[in-house]
């Protein structure tokens, strides 16, 4: 198998017994990248192979170089077996997220590491298309500054935040146009593109990385300018029907309340989101309820809003402390509804809301037992991501991978 064949599917001209072969080597270089190194052993149990079988895979995958040994690993007795790993420069994945204030841009190797540090390009996302040029130059731009081939670049992953159809690369939200955007984005970049919505791609990195690895039935709340809900069940992405699943945000909380952007009056959205907090903090100073915030500015709104007023909060200012409790406590009355709904084992808060988890958990959990059922709301786990800010990138940079080597 060569490079140009990690992605090859059953679209190319090799034979059955080749496709076969190619498939379980794609199998191999996935779970290496996505698990790190690993014995023979390992590898079998992971992609379910004989030793023999495994071994001889492994062998062809270091004659064309694609994987290495890195030396021995841990035994319990006798012979001290091989660890293998992807050859760091095998390949390349490029993952942009995008924000609705700046777009990140990273560039991951074979062994899943980040070989840029985070590249930020500060701009508001849109309905239209005009940000899609000024976010492609600057791809373009890291990776000419890393002097990555360009051949080696499998392909690039992109979360973004709306209602996204991975299948179809539609997003019905923003960057709308007369075409997918995924495929608006391929043309430009000339190279296969995968986009997901923001939550699902964080829910797909805990599940991966975080703290759902390893769990089954699993709910990641992404919170952050609005509301976004990763759903895992049976240990796999649920997206729904048409990929738009998990529209927690914009469940109707509140009879004739605030216009919600997406045209509904009172949604979740409205009342506890980023930019629920940013609202409430500037109607709190100017009816001069808040000496602690200070003058917020809306075109500095990614530095400042959310983080000021859980700042303020800390520092013991009332108003602020009663802003997030408010959040909270609709928060717990939404979640109170999805764990009736899902029986999850576990709920995940993550996103830039995450960082006030002091002052929004305890009316959460106090929200969930006033509006749950007592034998599903009693025993559920609340958590706070662990993976914080590279969540997302890290995320669709491995959905990106999962898409391409498991095509058969």
């Amino acid at each position: 198998m060569t490079f140009s064949q990690v992605n090859q599917d059953e679209g190319s001209d090799m034979n059955v017994v080749e496709l076969k072969n190619n498939f379980q080597k794609r199998k191999i270089i996935k779970n290496l990248f996505l698990y790190g190194a690993m014995t023979n052993t390992d590898l079998g149990q992971f992609v379910k192979l004989s030793t023999p079988k495994i071994i001889s895979l492994l062998n062809e995958l270091k004659a064309e170089g694609l994987v290495e040994e890195l030396g021995q690993g841990n035994s319990s007795g006798g012979r001290r077996p091989n660890l293998y790993g992807n050859k760091e420069d095998a390949f390349y994945i490029i993952g942009i997220s995008i924000n609705i204030y700046k777009t990140s841009v990273s560039i991951f190797n074979a062994k899943n590491q980040k070989v840029t540090d985070d590249h930020i390009l500060t701009l508001t996302i849109s309905h239209g298309t005009t940000i899609i040029d000024p976010i492609v130059d600057f791809t373009e731009n890291v990776i000419r500054e890393k002097q990555i081939p360009r051949e080696k670049i499998l392909g690039i992953g992109i979360e973004m935040p709306g209602m996204v159809d991975s299948e179809t690369g539609i997003n019905k939200t923003y960057m709308v146009s007369d075409q997918p955007v995924a495929e608006v984005f391929r043309k430009k970049f000339g190279m296969e593109v995968l986009i997901e919505n923001d939550a699902k791609t964080r829910a797909f990195a805990e599940l991966r990385f975080g703290l759902a690895h390893g769990r089954k039935n699993i709910l990641a709340i992404h919170l952050d300018w609005g509301i976004g809900l990763g759903i895992i069940v049976n240990g796999k992405l649920y997206k729904g029907r048409d990929g738009f699943a998990g529209e927690f945000g914009h469940l109707p909380m509140v009879d004739n309340g605030i216009l919600c952007k997406c045209g509904k009056q009172g949604c979740l959205e409205t009342i506890a989101s980023g930019t629920a907090i940013a609202r409430m903090a500037k109607e709190g100073m100017a009816a001069g309820r808040s000496t602690f915030l200070g003058e917020l500015k809306d075109h500095d709104q990614e530095n400042n809003e959310i983080r000021q007023v859980v700042q303020a909060a800390t520092m013991g200012d009332q108003y602020s402390i009663s802003i997030l409790a408010n959040v909270g406590h609709w928060l717990g009355k939404g979640l109170a509804y999805l764990i009736q709904i899902f029986n999850p084992e576990l709920i995940i808060l993550g996103g830039r809301m995450s960082e006030a988890n002091q002052f929004i958990l305890p009316p959460i959990q106090q929200s969930i037992q006033i509006f749950c059922n007592p034998e599903l709301g009693n025993e559920i786990e609340i958590k706070v991501s662990e993976l914080g800010s590279k969540a997302g990138i890290q995320g669709v940079a491995a959905l990106f991978l999962e898409h391409v080597l498991d095509r058969n």
